[in-house]
Formats: C-alpha cells, structure tokens, sequence
C-alpha cells in the first residue's frame, strides 16, 4: 500500500485521517478477528450449557419415570384366578371378582368409571341415562340403580368399563395392591442386589409393623415403567401404582380448544385491524404500546383477573347455571312429591294437573305453594338462590293464606329451624297447617333455594389461558402481516378489489404460516401454565373425566403440582412420567409450529 512519504503508520496527519499503514492494519484486523473467536467462544459455551442443563433436566425425569419396585397384596391375585394372570381374564371374570368381594360398593364404582351424568344427580337417575344407552336391557332401564340387583350391577360394568378400567378396580379394590417401596433407574441398574434385599429386609418389616400384619409377601419386585398406556388411560387414583393422567390430559385437551376457538380469530381481527385499518397515529402507538405490555405481565395476574370476571361476575353462565347445566331444576311432580307429607290426605301431580285427596291443601292453594317452590327453585338471570329468608317465608306463607312473623334468634326453642348459618323462628297465625309442618315446608324450601353457581369450570379457565396469550397472538399476527409486502395490496387494488378483498384474498394468506406459527407457540405456553389455572380452581384430584366446557376439570400442570406436593415417594414418580407426557405435548406443538412455517412460508 503507497502513501505518500510525509504520512506517519499511524495514518494521521495535520488532523486528516488517511486509511492505516498496511501494519497497523493488520493489528487492527486481529484485533476483531480475536473479538470474533471470543464471541464464538462464548456462544458455543452457552449452547453447550443450555445443553447439558436440557440433557440433566431428562435425565433426572426419566430417572424417577423407571426403576424398580416392592410390592405388597393383600390378596393374592394368582389366588383369584385359579393361577391365570389378571390380564387374561374377560370383562364379566373381573366384574364376577368385584361383585364377590366387593358388594354393595358396585354403585360407587359405577358412579366413578361409566356414569354418563352429574354426580348431583347420580341417585336420581335411571340406568339407560346412567350409562348413556337407550338400548340397555329393557327390564332395568328404567329404575334406580339402588333398585338393581347386585348381579345387574355387575353386568353393568362388564359392559360399558374397558377391560384396563376393571383391572384396575380389581387391584385397588379386592387386591389392594400396595407399593411400599421405590428406587430409581440408577439405583436399579447399579444396585439391584442392595434393593432387592433392603425391600426383603427393613422395608417390609417395616409395612407389616405399620400395618400391623402377621405376615405379608413381597408380591413383586422387578423393574418396572410409571409410563405406560395404561397410566395415559387411567384416570386419578390415591393408589400411585394405579394412578393415571388421562382425566388431565382431557382437561388440556379441552383447555386447548376453547383457547383456539376463542383467542385465534379475536388476536387476529385485532392485528387486522391494528395493521390494516387503524391510522398510525398517537392513539393507535398507544394500544401497541399497551398490548406489548400487556404480554410482559406475569400469568398469575391473569388468574386473579379470570377469578373476578370469569368465576366470579359471569358464574351464572361459567357455571352453566343460565343453561340448567350442572343444576337440576324443580319440577312440579318433585315439587308435590317433596310438600306432600306435610299435609294430611293425598296431594299428587297426574294429567298435567295437582289433585288433592282429602288433604289440608285445596287445589289451587297447592298450585300456588308449588308456584312458590318453583320460583325459589328455579335459578334465572336476576336470581341465583340464596334470597332472602324473610322474602321466601311471606311468599310462602301468602300461599297459605296465613300470617307469619320471621325471627331470626339464638335461643333454641322446639319450632327453631337452623338456615345459613343462622336459627330462624316462624311465629305463625291463623294457618290451616301446624307450625312445624311450616318450619318443614320452609327448611325444604331453604334447601332446594340454597343453589349458589360454581363457576370453576373449564370454560373459565379457557377464557383467563385466552386473556394470558392474546397479546402474543396480536404481536405474532401483526408481525406477519407487516412482513407481507406492500407491492402485493398495490397488485390487488389495481385489480379493482376493495380493502377487506386484498386482506381475505391476498394479505391473510401470505401471513397465514406467520400467524399460525405465533399462535401454536402461544398455545403451548398455555398448556403449561399454573399459577393461573390454581387461581381460577383446577380440582387437584378428579376421578370424572369432564364431558362439557361447564365441567370440572384439572390439566396436567395441576396434576403434576399436586402430586410433588405428595409426601409418598411413588407419587413424585408419576410426577416424572407425567412431565414426560406433558414436554412431549410441547415439544409436538413446537415441531407442529416449525413444520407449518417451512411448508407454507413464501419468500419475497
């Protein structure tokens, strides 16, 4: 490189600066060759720790997920089954097992693995609505299952429980299998002899002295796997050994749809509009600023806030109580059935009319006793249960064409009747019926008014999981839609298309793969949420799967919480295989999300 003469290396001359001497130009240039191997460096030694840290993070999962197991029965199975494994039994074999040992406990069971209807109205349901059959056998399809025979029962579940759901029933029921002890993979593979002798020794000692059992046999103990199909298709359980997540994965599942269905097309009609329609001026900077926001505020805020509008504001129609979902309203024959003892005669519903047989109560005054019971009864919009004790009692007692004066007291007197908490007197006058047959009328009248919305249901939990990652979805779509080029809305106004035509036909397209990357990312942060689900009210322990979005319900992050916390060392083992359930759901939405971008994504 030629300079002139008078110009130092150091290219600087009178206050010019001229390029570098061909030395100092290479210091220079190995200089930045250094700084760029030491962010090399570093880089490759953050990967190789988010590495390592992803790779300890399996393995101590999978590490609790499989191990070796002690098992202690109290029956034997093998003495059940005339030797052969349970596995091999048909459905009505394990059914004959139950009914057997079992008994009486058949219509728990039944209520906890086929019922097809609200455990509120278990006991008032016949058997064709129970298991969800019109074409049940016909000489019991319309009774009480309290009024069906043991061996009927029996039959029942034979027919509508999968063959896993009665062995597990079996286990957990007649066998009582218990777990007593559990180690872990490494532990399995590096000491077996030491295990299997400590399980023979001191551990089952210890049981049979807790138990306070003469003797006790360990039934098994060999390796064994926490994930299985069965633990995918089993529902809860106190037992860990028998415990599965397919109640939580149903939830999520559940979770998931009500998300996409409700957080999609409202994030991208906001980014349309934000994008497309809105005029980029200080009000509009101001919504961006607010939505970016807005996805910075930590999920529990969320919570609390679909615990104030969702549970709480809107429980009439979380609850499903505006749909008589989860609620069994009154009727006028459960009405006169419930009010008739407390007349003399006969008072019955038949013809669409109440007739009165020799009772205290004429027709029409009944009619309007069940007219009071209905309204009380019956929730609305305006009206939810729990009115007031003294508006129920003169409604009641108008009815009656009677007088009555509401006390509430603390003395106990023998017409005091105890309602919400408090004792509540009825002093009555000129009544054709005795003052305790009111004090009945009105403690009944109490009960079937004392409906409250329960609006902790998988509807609002959806919806807060929707309030949580709709700012995501705006950013994400606006984001794809701003990357489509302005050339392709100039081609389409040529055309002659107007502004909402461009965005349908042209814009929305090309920013498809953009958005639905954005959203499936958004959802599977969802599914792994917490704090917010615990806030709103996941049940921690469910045996039902839920049928409807008004149902209870749980997720797999709340089951997962719920059995760490357990002090049993088996259930922090299903906690491991759960999580491993629950990282691949993530990881398959993740590669469900890369897939769609790098098929449908287009290059300008």
């Amino acid at each position: 490189m030629n300079r002139p003469p008078s110009v130092p290396p150091s290219g600087r001359v009178e206050g010019k600066r001229y390029m570098p001497g061909e030395k100092a130009f290479f210091q220079r240039l190995e200089k930045r060759h250094q700084r760029g191997r030491i962010g090399r460096l570093f880089n490759l030694f953050s990967v190789s720790v988010a590495g390592l840290a992803l790779i300890a993070l399996f393995l101590n999962v999978a590490n609790e997920a499989f191990g070796t197991i002690g098992v202690v029965n109290t029956i034997e199975p093998a003495a059940l089954t005339d030797g052969r494994p349970l596995e091999s039994l048909k459905n009505e074999e394990l059914a004959a097992i139950l009914l057997e040992h079992v008994g009486k406990r058949l219509r728990v069971l039944i209520r906890d693995t086929i019922s097809q209807v609200p455990n509120e109205v278990f006991t008032k349901s016949n058997v064709a609505e129970i298991v969800g059959d019109p074409d049940v056998d016909p000489s019991i399809a319309d009774e009480l299952l309290k009024s069906v025979s043991l061996e009927d029962q029996a039959a029942l579940l034979a027919k509508y429980a999968d063959k896993a759901t009665l062995r597990r029933l079996t286990l957990e029921e007649v066998v009582e299998q218990q777990v007593i002890a559990s180690f872990t993979l490494s532990d399995t593979i590096f000491n077996f002899e030491a295990i299997k002798a400590k399980i023979e020794g001191p551990i089952l000692d210890d049981y049979k002295k807790r138990e306070r059992l003469d003797e006790a046999e360990v039934a098994v103990i060999r390796f064994y796997s926490w994930l299985d199909s069965e633990f995918l298709s089993t529902p809860m359980s106190s037992t860990p050994a028998l415990a599965g997540v397919r109640t939580a994965l149903i939830g999520s599942a559940g979770l998931m749809i009500v998300v996409v269905l409700v957080a999609l097309p409202i994030g991208v009609g906001a980014a349309i509009y934000l994008e497309e329609y809105a005029h980029h001026g200080l009000i509009n900077r101001l919504i961006e600023t607010n939505v970016r926001n807005l996805a910075g505020v930590p999920s529990i805020i969320y919570g609390m806030l679909g615990l104030a509008i969702f549970v709480r504001a809107l429980a009439p129609f979380s609850s499903g109580l505006i749909f008589h979902i989860n609620f069994e309203a009154p009727t006028i024959e459960s009405v006169v059935e419930r009010i008739a003892p407390n007349f003399a005669g006969a008072l019955h519903y038949e013809n669409g009319a109440i007739r009165s047989e020799g009772a205290q109560l004429d027709e029409e005054a009944a009619q309007q006793v069940v007219d009071v019971f209905l309204r009380y009864g019956t929730p609305s919009l305006t009206m939810q249960g729990n009115s007031s004790v003294a508006e129920m009692a003169d409604s009641l007692a108008d009815a009656l064409n009677m007088t009555v004066d509401v006390v509430a007291t603390r003395a106990s007197e023998p017409h005091d009747i105890e309602v919400r908490g408090k004792t509540w007197r009825f002093d009555v006058a000129n009544g054709n019926i005795a003052d305790e047959k009111f004090d009945a009328l009105m403690a009944s009248l109490v009960r079937i008014n004392s409906f409250s919305p329960n609006g902790r249901t998988l509807i609002s939990a959806g919806l807060t999981l929707v309030l949580l990652i709709l700012p995501i979805i705006i950013i994400n779509a606006q984001e794809a839609i701003r990357a489509v080029p302005n050339t392709i809305r100039e081609a389409s106004y040529g055309l002659g298309a107007t502004r909402w035509q461009t965005i349908w036909h042209s814009v929305l397209p090309a920013a498809l793969p953009g958005i639905m990357t954005g959203t499936i990312l958004s959802v599977s942060r969802a599914v792994g949420e917490t704090a917010p689900l615990i806030v709103v009210g996941a049940a921690t322990f469910l045996l039902t799967d839920p049928t409807s979005p008004f149902s209870q319900f749980t997720a797999m992050p709340i089951q997962i919480f719920q059995w760490t916390a357990r002090p049993q060392g088996q259930f922090a083992d299903i906690a491991a295989a759960a999580i491993i359930v629950l990282l691949a759901l993530m990881l398959s939405l993740n590669a469900v999300a890369i897939v769609l971008r790098n098929r449908y994504s287009i290059r300008y």
